[in-house]
């Protein structure tokens, strides 16, 4: 066994709940789990009861999580379709990074399912930072026809069916600009594991059929899925064990230690890791280099989930007690060591 240096990875999906549902977590807390997890720099969704739908609710956010903070964090603004007004000064803010879409039915009020909605808000993005949707079945087929209709580079968030990845690969053979992201719960369970996990194993999308998973890693392995993405989304205990329970599960600390058990079963190869979750994650949303900054880990040091507690201010993890790889041991940010021997020091 033996300790190796990798670049600080990237999650371009994460909901830190900070402002507005923090007993959850809150950008001190949520960025503690990204620094535990590997996770250098990530990207936080606009759908807290607070919402990220006006400039002044997304610069209190950056000021929060400026103060709060001690790894990187970036943002998506988002929309409900009538705060298109917004989107200039929005776009020219560089701590920007996308604009999120909700078109199915998730944690939030920012649901558009009205195409007379939908279509301005393409036809009024006019950046080539690219617009996020969550977005399944007929509404995914909708987004990447509006997408191509007015030029826009359009990333699909946490596919989930191989129905969809094949929309994401025909769309992409005819050339258009167009991305998606797969989530680790999705690659690694599906709806079997619902029986035993009950509400933890609760998600939106939902997991799907053996089948759907064979496709998500098709999808990865021929690089029709470009990229990991965690859907980081805490909820309490008690609202995962609630009737219903809430949509979401943590994942900052796990991506990296999964992604290196799929390396050690050769399902991926190292290179495509570094691809999925550094690489193309900086490329398709323009994140800024990050100097003197890495994580070291030993790739081959098996590692039980939840042995060592949790940063994440939930406390929990749906893959608890899994044997994985490669838990990052020592995280260096700008030449600033914050976590050592698998503790956080800062």
């Amino acid at each position: 066994m033996s300790t190796k240096r990798f670049p600080g990875f990237i999650d371009v999906h994460v909901h830190l709940r900070d402002p507005g549902a923090t007993h959850k977590e809150d950008f001190t807390t949520g960025s503690r789990a990204a620094v535990k997890g590997g996770v250098t720099f990530m990207l936080d969704m606009p759908n807290n009861p607070i919402q990220t739908l006006s400039v002044k609710n997304l610069q209190d956010k950056i000021k929060s999580a400026d103060e709060k903070a001690i790894c990187d964090i970036g943002f998506h603004y988002g929309t409900n379709g009538k705060n298109t007004d917004s989107f200039g000064e929005a776009i020219s803010n560089p701590r920007v990074y996308g604009l999120k879409l909700y078109c199915n039915h998730t944690t939030g009020e920012m649901l558009i399912e009205d195409l007379s909605l939908l279509e301005p808000v393409f036809r009024l993005w006019e950046t080539d930072k690219p617009i996020l949707v969550h977005a399944e079945g007929t509404e995914l087929a909708a987004t990447i026809g509006l997408a191509r209709l007015y030029d826009r580079r359009l990333h699909v968030c946490h596919i989930t069916q191989a129905v969809e990845v094949e929309l994401v690969r025909r769309a992409k053979e005819r050339g258009q600009d167009i991305t998606a992201g797969v989530c680790p719960h999705h690659l690694f369970m599906t709806e079997k594991d619902r029986a035993e996990l009950k509400g933890y194993a609760t998600m939106k999308p939902p997991l799907g059929t053996q089948t759907d998973q064979d496709g998500l890693w098709k999808g990865l392995l021929d690089r029709t899925i470009d990229i990991v993405e965690t859907d980081h989304a805490p909820h309490t205990k008690e609202e995962k064990e609630a009737n219903p329970p809430a949509f979401g599960v943590p994942g900052l600390e796990t991506m990296v230690p999964l992604l290196f058990k799929a390396v050690k079963e050769k399902k991926m190869t190292q290179e495509l890791l570094l691809e999925v979750i550094h690489d193309k994650p900086k490329e398709i949303f323009n994140i800024p280099e990050q100097a003197d900054t890495y994580v070291e880990l030993d790739p081959d040091k098996p590692w039980i989930v939840g042995s060592d507690g949790y940063e994440t201010k939930c406390g929990w993890s749906s893959f608890e007690g899994w044997e994985l790889y490669g838990q990052p041991e020592t995280v260096v940010i700008r030449g600033k060591k914050v976590m050592e021997e698998g503790k956080i020091i800062v």
